[in-house]
Parts: structure tokens; C-alpha cells; sequence
């Protein structure tokens, strides 16, 4: 993967905070790396952390959209066990250096717990592809080594951080530049701004190579053209999404020869029914897309999937409605609370048919389970209620 590191601009930050914002912004605008919001980076000095702050856009990151927090606190957060997640973020919170600095990432706790000064994370597209396959273990092992262990699953906060911690621990060698998350992601670290920003390059790179030897290359840079849809077919299925949702839903529509060639895909039941390759983009693009043009037969599932999963928690909160729909006669239709989170949600969903079709090339693709699925939706999302009352505007980002 091409560094866009330059010199001139690194050596002319005036702190270790302003270049540590600078390498942010490197990763966050690479949209094979980081997607609306996603992603979140640190940096330790005298026993202070700095992590970018909740919902902060990684691609726009200035230093003072990074938290400061007493790193030896948060510490010693890691080793109770018994904290409650709403408590323990609570916990967190009044770590910070200054009451009013921005809510600390989610994932402060596995910030804290790698013993580097430099620290990124990140939903690399690459990586998730080889990563998220049901051989995982194995396909990680090949593509990486001992240079990035693989963490199994966890949800985001003091569960993925203390899994992390394990890993690094036990399985971490004098090679070992990062760690993968399964169905989640990759972290890099080092102990310069440099070098941590060109191990995350380098366990892209790697990716890379696997996938081109296992006959998943990365796609060639094209202008696709777009084929024009029917529009009376498209107008009438935003309708029904819109009535399932119980407000209207903006659409976007992307006809182009790859989402086509995705939604004639033999086993297209199959691969698209799995969830997203990371939980996160479910707050997008809900966990499965409308396959059979059935919206009703759609909702009713979801609605199951969301009993089965949550209980009562998602009611009034999550409604069942599709996020994406993908048929032979449009290739991919995306529903948005307004035009632009119709347009994320579309965005997403291509760099997912990237990530299950590249997957599908050297494994059978997987995604976490269902029950994580769901816990991501529940709690990362809301978003979309806010829009509607007038509380956010777009462009927003993610709460992680």
C-alpha cells in the first residue's frame, strides 16, 4: 500500500499531538481503511493519553478533537473485571484531564492497554477480507504471522481491550507490529508516529499479497458506467421500505456492472445473509440487505432477528425496514434517513461487496454472529432518530 507520508509536513507540526493528528488524518482519508467515522488513534506522553474523541471524523482530525486521560487510571480500570459497561464508561469518562474535553473512543481501554506510544485502528478493507472467512485462524496465520496475532471477536470496549491485552501478551513476538481484530479489524502501533502509521501500510500490504495469491486481487480502478434502472421499479420499493419504516427514507441507486454482477451472484442467498463484514456498518446498513423485492416477508425476519437478539430493547428504537436492497433489475438500491445517509449507506455497501466477494475467493465468507450484530445496532445507533428530530445534521459520524 502507497505511503502518503511527507516529511516536509510531519516535521513541520510544532508537538507530538499535531503529528499525531496528522498521521490520523492520513488514515482517515483513505476510505479503504477508515468509513465515516470509524477508526480512532492515540498517542501516550507522561502518562497521558490522548485518543480521538467519540464521533470525531478521523479524515478532519485536529488536536484538539483528541481527549486527554490519566493513562495509570484507566489502567487499573482494566483489571476489574466486575464493572458493569455503562458503569465502566462512566469510569472512563471522569479519567479525562479536563472535564469538558470530548467523550472519549470507545476503545480508549485497548488504547491504554498496548504498551506503545503510538496507536491506530482501523476497518481495513484487505484485512477484513482475509480475515472474515470461517477458516480465519488459519488465513490470518498465512497472510501475517507472528506480525499481527488475531484477537477473537469481542464487542467494542473493555471486552475487545482486555482480549487484546491477552493476545499481545501471550502471542506477541519481537516481529509482531499489530494485531487483527476478527470480524472487526486491525490495530498497528510503534513507538514513533512513523513507524506505527507504516505498520498499519505494511499489514495492508500484506493483506494485499495473500488476497493476489489466492486469486482475490484487488479490484481494478475503473469509471463504471451506469445503467439506467427503472424508475417506476425503484419509486415503488422506496415506498415500501418507507411505509416498513413508518417515515419516508431517501434512496440511492447504484446501477453499475459491479453491483449487478453482485445480485446475479449464484450464491448470492448465501453470501449476503451472513451480516456485514464488521457490526458497525450495520448502524448503516442494517445487518442483512432485501434480497427478493419481499419487504414485508423482510420486516417480518427482522423483526424476529431483533426479538430473538434484543428482546424488547430495540423496540421503538430499531425498526425493521431494509437499509439496502439488491436485485438483478437495479443492482443496488440504498434508503437513508435523508439523501446523504442514503448515499453512506451506499457507500458502505460497495466497500462490503468488495470485502464478501474478495472473502469468497480464498475462504467461505463469515461475519460475527447475530447477537453482536444486533448489540452494535442497538448501541451505536440512533442516529437517524436524531435526524428526524432536528437534533443532528448531516454529515455526522459514528459514535465509535
Amino acid at each position: 500500500m502507497k505511503s502518503r507520508w511527507d516529511d516536509v509536513a510531519a516535521q513541520s507540526c510544532p508537538s507530538a499531538l499535531a503529528l499525531r493528528a496528522y498521521t490520523s488524518r492520513l488514515i482517515g482519508s483513505d476510505p479503504t481503511l477508515v468509513l465515516y467515522g470509524g477508526g480512532n488513534t492515540s498517542l501516550k506522553v507522561d502518562n497521558t493519553l490522548y485518543v480521538k474523541g467519540t464521533g470525531s471524523n478521523l479524515a478532519e482530525v485536529r488536536e484538539e478533537h483528541f481527549t486527554a486521560l490519566d493513562l495509570d487510571a484507566l489502567r487499573t480500570l482494566l483489571h476489574d473485571p466486575t464493572l458493569p459497561d455503562a458503569a465502566l464508561m462512566r469510569r472512563i469518562d471522569g479519567c479525562k484531564r479536563e472535564p469538558a474535553a470530548p467523550k472519549p473512543s470507545i476503545e480508549t481501554l485497548l488504547h491504554a492497554a498496548l504498551p506503545y506510544a503510538f496507536v491506530e485502528h482501523a476497518h481495513a478493507d484487505a484485512v477484513l477480507a482475509v480475515a472474515n472467512v470461517a477458516n480465519c485462524e488459519a488465513a490470518c496465520a498465512s497472510a501475517f504471522g507472528d506480525r499481527a496475532p488475531v484477537v477473537p471477536y469481542r464487542h467494542s470496549g473493555a471486552a475487545l481491550a482486555r482480549a487484546c491485552k491477552a493476545v499481545f501478551e501471550r502471542d506477541a513476538s519481537a516481529r509482531t507490529i499489530g494485531l487483527i481484530l476478527a470480524c472487526h479489524g486491525v490495530v498497528a502501533f510503534g513507538h514513533t508516529a512513523r513507524a506505527s502509521h507504516d505498520h498499519l501500510l505494511r499489514l495492508v500490504g500484506l493483506a494485499e499479497d495473500y488476497l493476489e495469491r489466492h486469486g482475490a486481487p484487488r479490484p481494478v480502478a475503473t469509471t463504471e458506467t451506469a445503467v439506467p434502472a427503472d424508475p417506476a421499479v425503484t419509486a415503488g420499493l422506496c415506498a415500501a421500505v418507507s411505509a416498513a419504516a413508518g417515515f419516508p427514507l431517501a434512496m440511492k441507486v447504484v446501477t453499475t456492472p459491479t453491483t449487478l454482477a453482485y445480485a446475479q451472484r449464484s450464491d448470492l442467498a448465501e453470501i449476503s445473509q451472513q451480516g456485514p463484514p464488521t457490526p458497525q456498518h450495520a448502524i448503516y446498513t442494517k445487518r442483512v440487505p432485501l434480497i427478493d423485492d419481499d419487504v414485508a416477508a423482510y420486516a417480518r425476519r427482522y423483526r424476529d432477528y431483533l426479538a430473538r437478539t434484543l428482546g424488547h430493547a430495540a423496540d421503538g428504537r430499531i425498526d425493521a425496514a431494509p437499509r439496502i436492497a439488491v436485485s438483478p433489475a437495479f443492482g443496488l438500491c440504498a434508503f437513508g434517513v435523508n439523501d446523504h445517509y442514503a448515499a453512506v449507506a451506499a457507500e458502505i455497501y460497495l466497500h462490503d461487496i468488495d470485502i464478501m466477494t474478495r472473502a469468497s475467493a480464498h475462504g467461505t465468507y463469515r461475519s460475527a454472529a447475530e447477537q453482536h450484530i444486533a448489540r452494535a445496532e442497538l448501541e451505536y445507533g440512533g442516529f437517524e432518530q436524531r435526524v428526524r428530530a432536528g437534533i443532528a445534521s448531516p454529515p455526522a459520524t459514528a459514535p465509535y
